[in-house]
């Protein structure tokens, strides 16, 4: 064989291997259904999740992601996944994955600026919460917890990630620490 050969194969064989690993590294698969996130399947249309939420009587998770956003590489390979959340996620909440750069009338609707951002509304579309950008796995998971307990208990409020989470958990009322006047 000659050295051109030789070369052209190794350039098909480099070509098919970054095209492989390109494609199983993507955190997000679509059909004309589902979005795939975190191993789960995820609605893509509020409309799709308000009616299964009415339905179901559960709170919504409305997540706004792009492919270009780093941060919502993050919450997708390291935070949705993380095992006690994706089982809170599944039993627990409607999951709607909202792509900006395609649905910009729910993008728009609830005046989503950048992403990632995390929308918590009960059954009747009422917004919990808004999450602003990326929330690491243990913080993500103490607000799905007071999401989950506000929810059965139908109080609104604010909530914030950190250290009022943690200390809303360790009280025997589990919303009873979260600030009803903190800035969203």
């Amino acid at each position: 064989m000659n050295t051109k050969k030789v070369l052209t194969i190794i350039a098909l064989l480099a070509v098919v291997v970054f095209v492989f690993y390109a494609v199983n590294a993507t955190p997000v698969i679509s059909d004309n259904e589902w979005t795939y996130i975190g191993g789960m399947e995820w609605y893509q249309t509020y409309d799709q999740g308000a009616a299964v939420a009415q339905e179901t009587g559960k709170p919504m998770l409305v997540y706004f992601w792009t492919i270009w956003c780093t941060y919502c590489e993050k919450m997708q390979t390291e935070v949705f996944p993380y095992p006690p959340t994706k089982k809170m996620l599944e039993e627990d909440f409607v999951r709607v994955a909202i792509d900006m750069d395609v649905n910009k009338e729910d993008t728009n609707r609830f005046n989503v600026q950048a992403p990632p951002q995390e929308l918590f509304l009960d059954e009747s579309g009422d917004i919990i919460t808004r999450i602003p950008g990326y929330i690491p796995e243990e913080a993500f998971l103490d607000v799905l917890t007071q999401v989950r307990a506000l929810h059965k208990s139908r109080k609104k409020t604010v909530i914030t990630p950190g250290i009022e989470a943690k200390n809303a958990l360790t009280n025997t009322n589990e919303t009873e620490h979260i600030k009803e006047d903190q800035p969203q």
